[in-house]
Order: structure tokens, then C-alpha cells, then sequence
């Protein structure tokens, strides 16, 4: 009874803290998200500074690391992998304290510490990350490391495998984006796939498909738009497409081309068991679990939260401040995204949706961060067309300024032009199945 209370208990924990939805304020949220939103207003005087401190200290030791290669960082394999890094992902963490300092002291141009611009990633969301970051990594442990995943693993196997062409375990992640947080999602996969317990393609697969925004983001967007009384109908429009899109992207290029190759961190790979002969399909799933969490303790609970916080934090941020920047400087003093969004306005037109040319924009722009295609909504007139905003907010799921660089930054072989292409093939896709949905709720 102890073993199975030792899987039990933590378990239990970590599923009411992150997949339990609870009422907040007209709409639903996590417990997880409730202590997050606390922290924030909490701590909102502090966060700044702190996050602007953590991402100058990254690019700092990164620095100090990659040209001196000091011996306790070089014989820590840990610590060796997050500092000694490559040409690309130094020059953004050095970029995105130059940009950080830059923007709270608003030096230099306008352009760069602007609201509109750098002051969106520095100021709105590496502050928020830090937050998220800091809790996620203390309570990551709980549903990861303790026998949920094989428990929920073995039991949606027969249910995973077919639909998504995904191992059982899968399905914890998916909850825990859809219920919690998709940088929650991204983060746990790329953890599980570093472990050996996702190929190439499933880590693919579960980061592009499963990485929807929370049940709380939603209404978010959907009240930023200015239509909070539509929450329900966008977030069901919302998931149904997002699970059709599930369903369908496994099945296409480039995911198709992607090998079940592990090259992950640790170089190895842990597949699923077999259930042996005379155990249920739930027999198999407890003895799985049980035999799991036997192997942990506080011990593991401490060295996932330290590992977790300081690849998040220097490895994350400062590249939310570098690349967010940097895209949104493009989004608001060029012309690119406009000439981009052509092709989806006269799909739009096709599917009759109203002010096509005006929602377009948001199309591309949500790939660049997906509230740049709420602010789009807010513009428009008619409810189809802000209805349309809001959905392709989720439906698309990549957005550079975060769930991007969680990826790029991640052993997951997808490259910036994967993403992309990715990103476009789901925006062309969610163009006529949201469309039924607007016709329909609208």
C-alpha cells in the first residue's frame, strides 16, 4: 500500500495543480494558473528588474563559458550543454540583454524600446515567463516524474497511437497544454523527449499539435477582441479545430518526413512496455506507475525543479527578448506582413468571410506573437471577422516570441523553415475549418 500511495500522492498533487480546471471570475483556470496570477500581482514591482538581471546574467556566464570554458562548467555535463552553446543561440542571449537593458532605460531609438516593439517581449512577457518558469519548475516534477505519465500512458494507449500516431504518455502533455499552459506543454516535452522517451517525430508531432493555448488565454483573447460573452463557442471552435488539425498534420509533410530517430540529451531511448500476459490493460498501468515512482523521492523533486528553472531562464528568455524584438520591429515598421497576408485574404474571400483583407493580417501576424492577431480583431467591425482573430490566435499554435524559441531552443529537430512551413500549413488548414464555425456561431 505504501508504493502505491508513494505514486498516488504526488500524482494527485500534480494533477490538481496543473489538469483540475477550477471557476475564476466568470471562466475557468488551473490551480497552477490561479498561484501563477497571484505571483504576478504579487511580485509585479519586482519582476522587471529581475528578469532584465537573469537575462544578463545568461548572456554573461554564457559568454565567460563558451570563450574561457572553465573546468566547473566543462565537467558538469549539465551545466556544459546550457552555457557551452552554439554561435547563433550566444549572439541571441547577448542580444537580448543588450535589447533588455536598452528598452527598461528606453536608450537608443524609439523603435527598438517601444511598446509596439521591444517593449512587449522585455516588458509584458519575460516578466510573466519568470513567474511561470519559477512555479512550473517547482511543480513539473510532480506530474512527470512519479508514475502519472505511465499510469495515463498505458491506459490512452489503445485511444493515442491511432488517432495521432503518438505513444500512450502523450497524453499527459496534451492535457497539460490544453488545461494549463502551452509553454507547460513544450516544456514537458521537451524534457520527456531529451529522457528517450519520444523520438524525433513524436516530440515533433505532440510540440506543434498539443501546445494550444489554456482554457484562460482563451477568454482572454476572446474578451481582447471584445467578444468575452462568445468565450465558449470560440473555445470549442477553437479545440475542435486544433484536434482535427491533430489528426490530420501527423499524416502530412513535413512530419511524415520527420525519422523515429532519439536525439534527445541523453542519447537513449525508453520505449513503452509491452503488457505482459495476464495483466489488464489497468493492471499494466498501476504496476507500471508503482514501479516508477518507487525509483523517486524529494531528491528528483529538487533536481527537476533547479534543471528545469535554469534551462527555462537561461536558455528561454533572453531569446523571447532577442527574437520578439526583432520580429515586431518587422510587424510594425514594415510592409513584409502585409504583402505575406495576401494569399489568406482571398482565402477568406472564398470561404466568405467579412472584411477578409482586414483579418488577414492576423493570419501572419500570429506567428510572430499570437496577441498581435487578438490586437488585429480589436480593429475590426463585425464579429465574424474579430471571431476569426481570435481563433487563429490558437488554431496556430507557433508563435516566435515564445513557443517558437521554447522549440528552437530544444533537442526537437525543428528548424526555423520547418516552423514556418509548419505554421503556414495549419494557418491555410484553419482558414476553411474555422469557417463552418463562424457561419455557425456568428
Amino acid at each position: 500500500m505504501a508504493e502505491i500511495l508513494r505514486f498516488i500522492i504526488p500524482s494527485a498533487l500534480g494533477i490538481i495543480l496543473f489538469l483540475v480546471p477550477v471557476p475564476q471570475d466568470g471562466t475557468l483556470n488551473t490551480i497552477l494558473g490561479i498561484i501563477i496570477d497571484w505571483a504576478k500581482e504579487t511580485f509585479k514591482p519586482f519582476l522587471t528588474v529581475a528578469a532584465m538581471v537573469l537575462v544578463v546574467l545568461s548572456a554573461v556566464i554564457t559568454l565567460y563559458a563558451s570563450l574561457v570554458r572553465p573546468n566547473f562548467i566543462v565537467k558538469s555535463q549539465f551545466f556544459k550543454d546550457l552555457f557551452v552553446t552554439r554561435p547563433l543561440w550566444i549572439t541571441s542571449r547577448v542580444l537580448g540583454a543588450v535589447f533588455f537593458v536598452m528598452i527598461y532605460f528606453k536608450i537608443g531609438p524609439e523603435a527598438i524600446w517601444s511598446m509596439d516593439t521591444g517593449g512587449t517581449p522585455a516588458l509584458v512577457l519575460a516578466p510573466s515567463l519568470l513567474v511561470i518558469f519559477s512555479v512550473l519548475a517547482a511543480a513539473v516534477s510532480l506530474l512527470t516524474d512519479f508514475g502519472l505519465m505511465e499510469y495515463i500512458g498505458t491506459l490512452a494507449r489503445p485511444l493515442m497511437h491511432p488517432l495521432f500516431k503518438l505513444p500512450g504518455r502523450s497524453a499527459i502533455d496534451c492535457l497539460a497544454s490544453w488545461l494549463g499552459s502551452n509553454s507547460v506543454g513544450v516544456v514537458i516535452t521537451t524534457r520527456l523527449h531529451d529522457a528517450g522517451y519520444y523520438s524525433d517525430r513524436e516530440a515533433s508531432i505532440i510540440s506543434i499539435s498539443f501546445s494550444v493555448i489554456s482554457v484562460a488565454y482563451i477568454y482572454v483573447m476572446a474578451d481582447f477582441v471584445g467578444l468575452p460573452h462568445m468565450y465558449f463557442q470560440i473555445l470549442i471552435s477553437i479545440y475542435a479545430v486544433c484536434f482535427i488539425l491533430a489528426v490530420l498534420t501527423p499524416r502530412i509533410w513535413p512530419f511524415k518526413n520527420i525519422p523515429d530517430t532519439y536525439s534527445g540529451r541523453s542519447g537513449q531511448r525508453i520505449p513503452e512496455k509491452e503488457i505482459p500476459a495476464g495483466y489488464s490493460l489497468k493492471d499494466w498501468a498501476l504496476t507500471s506507475a508503482v514501479e516508477r515512482a518507487k525509483r523517486e523521492g524529494l531528491n528528483t523533486i529538487l533536481k527537476t525543479c533547479y534543471q528545469t528553472f535554469s534551462f527555462l531562464i537561461v536558455s528561454t528568455m533572453p531569446l523571447v527578448v532577442s527574437w520578439g524584438t526583432i520580429v515586431l520591429i518587422i510587424a510594425t515598421y514594415t510592409p513584409v506582413f502585409q504583402w505575406i497576408s495576401l494569399p489568406f485574404a482571398w482565402l477568406l474571400e472564398l470561404v466568405k468571410i467579412p472584411e477578409a483583407y482586414k483579418v488577414a493580417p492576423a493570419f501572419v501576424l500570429a506567428y510572430a506573437d499570437q496577441f498581435l492577431a487578438a490586437v488585429i480583431g480589436a480593429t475590426c467591425s463585425t464579429v465574424a471577422g474579430k471571431f476569426m482573430c481570435a481563433c487563429i490566435s490558437a488554431t496556430g499554435i507557433i508563435y516566435m516570441t515564445e513557443i517558437g524559441v521554447l522549440i528552437l531552443n530544444s533537442s526537437i529537430p525543428l528548424n526555423f523553415w520547418k516552423l514556418t512551413a509548419i505554421y503556414f500549413v495549419r494557418a491555410v488548414l484553419s482558414v476553411f475549418l474555422l469557417a463552418p464555425f463562424v457561419f455557425l456561431f456568428c
